[in-house]
């Protein structure tokens, strides 16, 4: 077989079949993931109530910097883990971002730390 050829063959040859990947099995299903959510009067219904929620904002800075909830405690999302200490175990935490995506995944995080967490 000639060099020409070898190199033909390159690329002519199906390409090996692959493996199927199995899933990971500590990974949840994202469908299955539920947090619970309070709809914007529910939160300040609670922030008027006995027991008001700490509000926390999960953005990053620069959202921060452009318009901030009064009283609300900012950490952005990557610097929940490293934070955690902040947080009250005592009373409810209302967690907010600018679409909800990030706020679903912290109030997912917090819960499984025991947090009384809500979306």
């Amino acid at each position: 077989m000639g060099l020409f050829d070898a190199v033909r063959n390159l690329f002519v040859k199906p390409a090996p079949a692959a493996r199927p990947v199995a899933p990971l099995v500590d990974e949840p299903d994202p469908e299955e993931v539920h947090v619970p959510e309070w709809q914007v009067g529910q939160v300040l219904a609670a922030l008027h109530g006995d027991a008001p929620p700490l509000l926390l904002d999960v953005r990053e800075p620069y959202e921060w910097r452009q318009v901030r909830v009064p009283g609300a405690l900012h950490i952005p999302m990557n610097n929940i883990p490293q934070r955690l200490a902040e947080l009250p175990h005592d009373r409810a935490i209302a967690v907010f971002c600018a679409h909800g995506s990030r706020s679903f995944g912290v109030t997912h995080f917090l819960r499984a730390q025991g947090f009384d967490a809500y979306n």
